[in-house]
């Protein structure tokens, strides 16, 4: 059987776009697993002056959809859905939260079943709430966008002088990929993730055994 050039060369054409944006998918779904990257030792010297002891409790998700991160949206139809950590943001960004604080040498662990045995309490309590965070894409012919944004009301509760302080942190980032792969979303909730502890590293200082805003300290 002869098969006509036309078509060959149509065939091509198909085969080399499936390869470029992927199949139409059937709304599975992907799920990241966020990390933290290398450390910022902006504030290092400051905290070492106080080896304060910091407790990060289980974030509080305040998200309008709790259900997924995003979606990639593909050029010739169909949705791959995106999440993290299974879901359970909650932990997720707690334990990131514990990840950048340790990287940064300051003394973090995670509350919980841990801390009830612990002999004394510690200098500051620190939780959060998790106003957004997005992972979004888009197929087009020989390109994908991605964008990702977050958004994080952290509160910091110093156990000495019984102050606390909140600070609303937000945080994005986009690419564009010839040839998509999961794991450039991935790599772009890390690097935002890590813009957003950046910022939370170069707001506060140390004084008094508590944490306190830059702007807010003599």
């Amino acid at each position: 059987m002869i098969i006509p050039a036309t078509y060959l060369r149509l065939l091509g054409c198909l085969m080399a776009g499936l390869v470029l944006t992927g199949c139409p998918a059937t709304g599975q779904m992907v799920n990241f697993d966020p990390r933290a990257m290398s450390p910022h030792r902006a504030n290092a010297n400051a905290i070492q002056e106080e080896a304060l002891t910091i407790v990060v409790n289980p974030f509080q998700d305040a998200r309008p959809q709790q259900q997924r991160l995003g979606s990639r949206t593909h050029m010739w139809g169909g949705v791959t859905n995106f999440n993290a950590w299974n879901g359970n943001i909650s932990e997720g960004m707690a334990n990131l939260a514990v990840a950048y604080l340790q990287q940064g040498n300051w003394q973090a662990s995670r509350g919980g079943a841990d801390q009830a045995n612990a002999t004394s309490a510690p200098d500051v309590n620190l939780t959060g709430t998790v106003l957004a965070l997005n992972a979004n894409a888009k197929s087009g012919p020989m390109f994908t966008e991605i964008k990702v944004d977050m958004k994080v009301q952290f509160e910091a509760k110093n156990t000495k002088d019984g102050s606390s302080l909140r600070m609303v942190l937000g945080a994005n980032g986009s690419d564009s990929v010839t040839i998509f792969d999961p794991k450039d979303v991935e790599r772009l909730l890390n690097l935002v993730a890590k813009d957003l502890y950046k910022q939370l590293f170069q707001d506060l200082t140390v004084k008094d055994r508590g944490l306190h805003l830059r702007s807010h300290t003599p």
